[in-house]
């Protein structure tokens, strides 16, 4: 009998956790901020070795303005997750809000592409 109750209590303990959406919120959010500062800084390098040092290597450009675009997608998902579960409970006009909201942002970030 107590061999069968451990049993029970080890399958429990070595089952997959399961994610909770709070737990996927806050990996999105720290991750996604956290990827996004690391590029907005190699950004800010590249910046300053093109405009205050001269060094302006073949397409320094696309690869600055690659990262920016990298770096807001990054934070478009570390803020628009969470967001996403703030407005899952809320009548149709926030979500109407929330959808509008993110296709701006795409839309202008990829527009900056251009």
């Amino acid at each position: 009998m107590k061999k069968k109750k451990k049993e029970e209590a080890g399958e429990e303990k070595n089952a997959p956790k399961k994610i909770s959406k709070s737990s996927l919120s806050k990996f999105c959010a720290f991750w996604g901020v956290t990827f996004a500062a690391l590029l907005f800084l190699v950004n800010g390098i590249l910046q300053l070795l093109k405009e205050r040092f001269g060094v302006n290597p073949n397409g320094i450009e696309k690869w600055i303005v690659g990262i920016d675009f990298v770096s807001k997608l990054a934070l478009l998902i570390a803020v628009g997750v969470p967001a996403l579960g703030y407005v899952n409970d809320k009548k149709i006009g926030w979500k109407i809000v929330y959808i509008l909201s993110i296709t701006f942002y795409a839309c202008f970030c990829v527009y900056r592409l251009f």
